[in-house]
């Protein structure tokens, strides 16, 4: 079951497909912040530096999913354009 749901996510209002593409573009989003953050521990491992994991409060680490969680919580929006 896909949690939250299509009719949650774009509470009938937004394209189907429009979902599918803001969603991708949001999971890039989410993976090159992960490398980001990955890339920035292995750099400073040996340091007093804090490291920063953006993504822990989130259960499944998979972006995809954090990415729909972002855009049932509203951190992200999908905007309507006029083609």
């Amino acid at each position: 079951m896909l949690y939250p749901s299509i009719q949650q996510l774009t509470g009938g209002e937004i394209n189907r497909y429009r979902l599918v593409i803001a969603s991708a573009k949001c999971a890039r989003h989410v993976t090159d912040k992960m490398i980001e953050e990955r890339e920035f521990a292995e750099k400073h491992k040996d340091s007093d530096c804090p490291i920063k994991d953006s993504f822990a409060s989130y259960e499944v680490r998979k972006p995809v999913s954090i990415a729909l969680q972002k855009i049932a919580g509203g951190e992200y929006t999908i905007n309507e354009k006029d083609n």
